[in-house]
């Protein structure tokens, strides 16, 4: 009769027991439920961040590559963009070291000229194994033309070489072929301080010739 007792007043300990195991059950899945959300949410917070910096990234190389003259960049891809701006900042360095070596070592040497020779024309040519310079003024307008082997970064060296003698670009006119470059410019000088063609030549020249 006790044991018969005994066996009815264990039951509801089983009842209670199972009913534990299922309530941890319960908050087992619960837990797992919400810890695949959180990874799921994120995942796609990663992957709007990882849209956001591909975004950006092609916006600066947009950007950067506009900074650069078009010939520099022949293809549009990452690695040629990234490539092509290190060269051109390294010819930009090395250009303005030239620029101030020249300025240190002799500055052009400026003519005051009288208003009876403003419109008197004068030519000058100067030729090395690097370019052949030809200048032309008439008064305080001039032509220049550069032939120069065709090197990257060689139309950005004429360029400056003109700008360095304190011209105004009127207008540019660039030919190429498959060795040569020929740079034409249409320049204007100012009134108070002119340059003969003669010194405008052998200037260009001997920044050219400065230039790696």
């Amino acid at each position: 009769m006790m044991e018969f007792e005994g066996e009815k007043a264990s039951s509801p300990a089983v009842e209670n027991l199972e009913a534990k195991g299922k309530s941890r059950n319960k908050r087992k899945r619960a837990k797992a439920g919400k810890t695949s959300e959180e990874v799921e949410r994120q995942r796609m917070t990663h992957i709007e961040v990882e849209r956001n910096r591909r975004k950006q990234m092609n916006e600066h190389l947009q950007m950067l590559r506009s900074l650069m003259p078009a010939y520099y960049v022949h293809r549009g891809d990452q690695a040629s963009i990234v490539g092509a701006a290190i060269e051109y900042v390294r010819e930009l360095q090395q250009l303005l070291q030239c620029l101030e070596s020249v300025h240190h070592q002799q500055q052009p040497r400026l003519l005051v000229l009288p208003p009876t020779l403003d419109h008197h024309d004068q030519t000058a040519e100067s030729k090395s194994c690097l370019a052949e310079v030809e200048v032309r003024l008439s008064g305080l307008l001039g032509t220049i033309k550069i032939l120069s082997g065709r090197r990257r970064g060689q139309i950005t060296k004429n360029i400056s070489a003109v700008e360095y003698l304190h011209l105004q670009i009127l207008q540019t006119h660039i030919t190429t072929t498959e060795q040569h470059v020929v740079c034409s410019f249409s320049v204007k000088m100012s009134r108070e301080a002119m340059l003969t063609a003669a010194d405008v030549a052998s200037s260009i020249q001997q920044i050219l010739n400065c230039m790696p």
